[in-house]
């Protein structure tokens, strides 16, 4: 799925935040984007590694090729000033299982707003109905409790810890996965 399905799908989702909305990732965004991952408050728990603005450059143009199985990243922006104020979207997208990873970060002066459990929600609601997915899932690391908070918030259930499942800054880390599926079986 790319970011044409994503448009070609109706309008982007509202997250339920004033003063916020979505909109399509721009490659000016990537200095404002940096402004606040740069923080290592941010990034302490994620697995995020920047080398500085030309990685998000980077990630920007990835989104806008509209590679099927590529990333597709939404802007979260201030609707007073058209300003980047964090991202959410799929870090990768399988067509063939209709399933897809969400992903998101948010500047730290909006965080405690319940912002991105929101549009976390939304949007999780919109790619398993509008997009037609059957799974989105979120990976975790594990010492990453906000994170885990905001998906439960917006009805991701755990559904494990898996061991050593990603390196993070050179070191073998555990992550919790996540999941909300468009029926919503009972978990064994």
């Amino acid at each position: 799925m790319e970011l044409q399905a994503f448009l070609g799908a109706g309008a982007l989702p509202a997250i339920g935040s004033d003063g916020l909305a979505l909109r399509v990732l721009r490659r000016q965004d990537a200095s404002d984007w940096h402004t606040y991952l740069r923080d290592p408050a941010v990034t302490r728990h994620t697995s995020w590694r920047l080398a500085g603005v030309a990685d998000l450059e980077q990630l920007i143009a990835a989104c806008l090729a509209g590679q099927p199985a590529g990333p597709v990243r939404l802007a979260i922006a201030d609707t007073a000033s058209d300003r980047l104020r964090g991202t959410i979207g799929f870090n990768e997208i399988s067509a063939p299982h209709q399933r897809a990873e969400i992903a998101y970060d948010l500047a730290p002066e909006l965080w405690n707003r319940g912002i991105a459990s929101r549009a976390c929600a939304a949007v999780a609601a919109w790619a398993l109905g509008s997009l037609g997915l059957q799974r989105v899932q979120a990976t975790v690391l594990d010492s990453n409790l906000a994170s885990r908070r905001v998906l439960e918030r917006a009805g991701f259930h755990a559904e494990g810890l898996l061991a050593a499942y990603r390196v993070v800054r050179g070191e073998p880390r555990d992550f919790w996965m996540y999941a909300r599926t468009r029926d919503a079986r009972p978990r064994r």
